[in-house]
């Protein structure tokens, strides 16, 4: 009988060593540091008046495995990091604040929105400037390639758009 309780007890404090990992696990996953600064919505439309900086909305998904493998290319990639850190970089979690993600008419993830610093998003011909997707897995070159050709591209059309007024 001894024997008995002995491994129940032990199997509880297994069952309690579990569940106290994981949700430290979920903790530090929520708190994890990225090569880039991230801003909220309104912090970064704040920032970006006072810096007259162009905004890069990333929407995201925790659950999005390409998403993933672009934050695993970006803490890899500095060319990637360079390219991004020319906007103030706003992070919308398209479950958590699908309203602002809809605003953008955002339909899936990731998807990338330029804004002028005023927050009015950034068009060329009556066409929205957004990137949508990424790459499958993560050193997909010409993924990565695509997408800073792309930041490229919207940062010189913000500072030829800011010679001209």
């Amino acid at each position: 009988m001894d024997q008995r309780r002995v491994a129940n007890v032990l199997a509880a404090l297994l069952v309690i060593s579990g569940i106290f990992f994981i949700t430290q696990q979920s903790l530090q996953s929520g708190k994890k540091e990225y090569p880039v600064k991230f801003y909220t919505y309104g912090e970064g439309l704040e920032k970006a008046k006072a810096e007259n900086r162009p905004v890069l909305v990333y929407i995201h998904s925790d659950t999005c495995y390409v998403c993933r493998a672009f934050l695993e290319d970006l803490s890899k990639y500095s060319d990637l990091r360079e390219a991004m850190n020319r906007f103030i970089i706003v992070k919308v979690d398209f479950n958590s604040e699908r309203l602002l993600a809809m605003k953008f008419g955002a339909t899936g993830t990731p998807e990338f929105h330029i804004l002028y610093p005023n927050g009015t998003v950034m068009e060329i011909d009556g066409k929205k400037v957004v990137y949508i997707g990424y790459a499958g897995t993560p050193d997909d070159q010409n993924a990565r390639k695509k997408l800073i050709a792309f930041f490229d591209f919207a940062f010189e059309h913000f500072n030829r758009q800011m010679v001209m007024s």
